[in-house]
């Protein structure tokens, strides 16, 4: 733990020093239609699911030492799904001063449908809402280097070096392994998703405010940047004007997902839409949850494997069938809560099926069981 107070403390002091653009060159399309459709509201309702919502948690850093060569766990604590996950690979929190510095901040992640490459969306710790995109190559990090088995501590490592020298041909090799981007204004980052139907990044670079306007992209895969934006209003015809959530996910039919909470209540609801280079609409699900997973709307996300959406909290995780939206039963809605204390960043599946969570403080991706 003291070398992790070190890395914090030597990270605010590069942030400081990091001189990297903060702009997009990302063509711009300005929707003039409705980007909500019309709908009654006293019309829509909650399932009565279960209640195991969580109490924001106070967060723990990793209680284990910040080079650590063996696993952590996630373990069920209640809930109608019994889950846990363990850790498959320890990302980097560190990187040298000509680079954006501190890697300690991920907020989203996205997965090819194989596994064997990951998309990190990470926030600069100055919360600027700036932040860039790293490109992992998992199947290399794990089969040459074997960080989800033996060595669990190389990635770690190879980028540490950076900082405090030692550097070898290893680590460099290990470093190819990732690669990034340059900064550019990213919002709170939380939104990177990829859409299964048609291999497209998007993101939510600034829900708005109710009906104001919103703004989503594409990221490129070549350059890690966003070079495709929509601005709309997500507002009706009838006058209905709503705030889209700072998540985002697609389902294998190219159908777009975000969330929201109802102020006052654990209720949480669902709006499901389209997104493509010219043209942004949602419409509110008439059917959402009494008790949404937890305090913090972390993430949303989607299993192609099992076609169920999952609503992601601090410590918590539900799920619904995408079939029987608007018709949902209690027994449909899946929970687990965990133990830990650890900060929920994204989830992300596989086409089989298998999740991988990714955590913050400190950043890891965790492998997960009986998630379904």
């Amino acid at each position: 733990m003291k070398l992790f107070r070190g890395i914090t403390t030597a990270l605010i002091a590069l942030v400081s020093l990091s001189a990297v653009s903060t702009s997009a060159q990302a063509s711009t399309y300005t929707q003039k239609s409705h980007a909500l459709s019309p709908y009654t509201a006293s019309k829509w309702k909650t399932v009565a699911n279960a209640n195991n919502y969580v109490t924001k948690p106070s967060y723990v850093a990793n209680p284990y030492n910040y080079f650590q060569t063996s696993a952590t766990q996630l373990t069920y604590a209640r809930g109608n799904q019994r889950a846990s996950f363990k850790t498959n690979i320890f990302l980097p929190a560190v990187l040298h001063s000509n680079s954006p510095a501190d890697w300690g901040n991920p907020q989203s992640i996205a997965l090819t449908s194989g596994g064997g490459t990951a998309y990190v969306m990470y926030a600069a710790a100055s919360n600027a809402k700036t932040g860039w995109v790293a490109k992992y190559n998992l199947s290399k990090l794990r089969n040459t280097y074997k960080v989800s088995s033996s060595r669990m501590d190389l990635l770690r490592h190879a980028f540490y070096v950076l900082m405090q020298g030692g550097d070898t041909s290893e680590y460099k090799a290990v470093r190819k392994c990732v690669t990034y981007g340059s900064r550019f204004t990213t919002g709170h980052g939380q939104s990177l998703a990829m859409n299964p139907k048609n291999g497209q990044l998007w993101f939510v670079q600034n829900p708005g405010t109710s009906g104001g306007t919103a703004t989503v992209q594409r990221l490129s895969k070549t350059t890690l940047r966003p070079y495709q934006t929509v601005k709309f209003k997500p507002r009706s015809s009838d006058g209905h004007k709503v705030t889209m959530g700072s998540n985002l996910t697609f389902d294998k039919a190219g159908h777009a997902y975000f969330s929201s909470f109802v102020a006052g209540s654990k209720k949480l609801k669902i709006y499901k839409g389209t997104i493509s280079s010219k043209h942004v609409k949602f419409a509110l699900v008439m059917q959402g949850l009494k008790y949404r997973p937890g305090t913090v709307n972390q993430s949303i996300s989607y299993n192609s494997h099992s076609n169920r959406l999952y609503f992601i909290s601090d410590e918590s995780i539900s799920s619904v069938p995408v079939s029987k939206l608007g018709k949902l039963k209690p027994s449909d809605v899946k929970a687990t809560a965990f133990n830990g204390h650890r900060e929920f960043e994204g989830l992300a599946f596989t086409s089989s099926g298998t999740p991988y969570l990714l955590l913050n403080r400190s950043a890891e991706i965790m492998k997960g069981s009986g998630i379904q």
